[in-house]
């Protein structure tokens, strides 16, 4: 990164911190899959242990394993019409709200959702690593941990789609670019078949129009300001916000993205939000999704 890019960094870190006591709030307990709530988890001790995990590191590397752990939908079948769906996780997760959050994705999009953990450090720590654009694991090792699956996934499927949130957002783009780097000549198609989301991403570039990629963001969340919102013309795909505040998945992004208050720079309506399965869960009850008109 040259100085003029790392000054501006630092400029949109500091102009922001304003925004820095929202990333936990509002604490909502009420919204479908939150994080909040300790009866979302499998006991009170996986919550307890989510919220240690919150102040405290946990050394739990990145694992590149030939099997990833998967979440699927709670009611009926995972769709199989040969897609493979990833996620990758942002900051303080632990394994139990890893869970959690591919719980949600799996049952908002009645897919099999693979999951890839990105370890905390703690919020402390982790939010100085998505302010300084990079991560204090081992990078490298889960960029090229990520790109390998892509890689793998991308031989053997008819769409890929990759789901980042937060901190995931920096490694996502990483992995990308080494993934764009080793898919040469004729291989280089391959990445048309590639679909990016992310949630909040803290990423501060993303210049990859081989790929198709939508990032939502909300307009009071920190750490988003400081990612795409702080530095939108230094990326490709469409940029979808809100008027909200969080940074959580599922309590903050899920809930306002159900409810379709992300609206695109551009025209046009999002690829992620058609891809919302006919029943979504809203309440206690399921009902029509909009998508399904």
């Amino acid at each position: 990164m040259d100085l003029a890019k790392a000054l501006q960094r630092t400029v949109t870190v500091i102009k922001n911190l304003t925004y820095l006591p929202g990333v936990l709030s509002p604490v909502d307990q009420t919204a479908l899959w939150s994080e909040f709530r300790p009866g979302n988890y499998e006991s009170v001790h996986h919550f307890a242990h989510a919220l240690r995990a919150t102040v405290l590191p946990l050394y739990a590397p990145f694992r590149e394993v030939p099997h990833l752990p998967y979440e699927v939908p709670e009611q009926g079948q995972a769709i199989e019409d040969n897609q493979a769906w990833y996620f990758l996780n942002g900051i303080c997760t632990d394994r139990n709200v890893l869970r959690l959050n591919g719980k949600a994705l799996a049952d908002l999009f009645q897919r099999r959702v693979y999951l890839m953990h990105n370890p905390s450090d703690g919020i402390v720590l982790d939010l100085l690593e998505c302010a300084a654009g990079r991560t204090m694991q081992p990078i490298s090792t889960l960029e090229t941990s990520v790109a390998q699956i892509l890689m793998e996934a991308l031989d053997t499927h008819n769409k890929v789609v990759l789901i980042a949130h937060s901190q995931g957002g920096i490694i996502a783009t990483g992995a990308l670019y080494k993934l764009a780097r080793q898919l040469t000549g004729s291989r280089s198609l391959l990445l048309n078949k590639l679909e990016l989301y992310t949630f909040a991403s803290a990423a501060t570039e993303l210049v990859l129009p081989q790929v198709y990629a939508e990032h939502f963001c909300h307009r009071q969340d920190y750490v988003a300001r400081i990612g795409v919102l702080g530095n939108a013309d230094r990326f490709s795909g469409r940029i979808f916000e809100c008027d909200g505040s969080g940074h959580l998945l599922n309590a903050h992004y899920l809930s306002h993205f159900v409810e379709r208050r992300f609206e695109a720079r551009d025209t046009g309506s999002s690829k992620l939000m058609e891809k919302l399965h006919p029943t979504v869960i809203t309440g206690e009850t399921v009902t029509e999704s909009p998508a399904a008109h």
